[in-house]
């Protein structure tokens, strides 16, 4: 029987709903895709285990390059995500160490077994909340500087550091922050989301502003080697990289979400705001 394991995209869950994004792979790096999943949510009690409930992943494609240029001018590559499993929402209505147990069903073939993962849910959140207005954070834009000192991304320009939030904030006009690292990126999964993040955008017609803000300080990152946050990071307390932030009109986080975004969530959290 073939066995995997699954590792979540996500590191910070609260208590209350949360996004549940994983993905199931092999000893062999060979990813389960497309299957059928259903996740356990259990609490962890001293030795026991406490079912608490149960969801419905759904497997969402990512049409992206697993490549993008550091520094060395050398490509490296990432994980191949192809796409994810994500549980849209999930109740974990109590603080402490969980467990997700996966039960995956495969066509023409029976049940893989699929190892648990652990997960720690935190009282509250240390990035900007649902509900919660966000910082009126004086980002840098096009106007102030040179593009290559807002973005490592591989482009001249884009149209994604045209205005700061606190800008954005005071129009009342829903907007999108994107914090995302192409070049210095722990994660692997900043470059992925940041193209995901501008194809939402054009997707969508213009009707939303989007802002790309680096949460690694550039100049400390290229010339030292040091992955320091940046002020706007640290502004908005991020634990992790990268993030996606949909904003309402009131200044307040609507959507959010961490590690690996898809273009389907992007566009239907926007939706729902416009």
């Amino acid at each position: 029987m073939q066995s995997y394991s699954g590792f979540l995209t996500a590191s910070e869950f609260v208590v209350g709903a949360n996004r549940f994004p994983f993905g199931l792979v092999d000893v062999n790096g060979n990813f389960l895709e497309g299957a059928a999943v259903n996740v356990r949510f259990s609490l962890v009690d001293g030795e026991d285990e406490m079912l608490k409930t149960e969801a419905v992943a759904h497997w969402r494609t990512i049409p992206t390059d697993p490549f993008h240029v550091h520094e060395d001018a050398e490509q490296h590559e990432h994980l191949e995500f192809r796409g994810i499993y994500v549980v849209d929402e999930v109740e974990l209505p109590k603080a402490g160490i969980w467990v997700a147990d996966f039960v995956a069903l495969v066509a023409g073939n029976s049940s893989p077994k699929i190892h648990q993962a652990g997960f720690r849910v935190i009282p509250e959140s240390n990035a900007p909340a649902i509900g919660s207005r966000v910082p009126a954070t004086e980002n840098l834009t096009i106007n102030d500087v040179p593009f290559a000192e807002l973005s490592t991304r591989r482009v001249e320009r884009d149209e994604l550091h045209n205005i700061s939030v606190a800008t954005a904030r005071d129009a009342r006009k829903p907007f999108v922050v994107v914090f995302a690292s192409p070049q210095f990126c722990g994660s692997g999964m900043c470059g992925p989301v940041l193209e995901i993040a501008d194809d939402a955008r054009e997707k969508l017609g213009g009707d939303i502003e989007f802002i790309h803000i680096e949460p690694w300080g550039l100049l400390a990152a290229r010339e030292e080697g040091q992955l320091i946050q940046s002020a706007a990071a640290l502004e908005w307390h991020l634990p992790s990289e990268p993030w996606v932030f949909v904003i309402d009109s009131d200044g307040r986080v609507s959507a959010r979400i961490e590690g690996l975004a898809t273009l389907y969530e992007i566009v239907i959290a926007v939706r729902e705001v416009l």
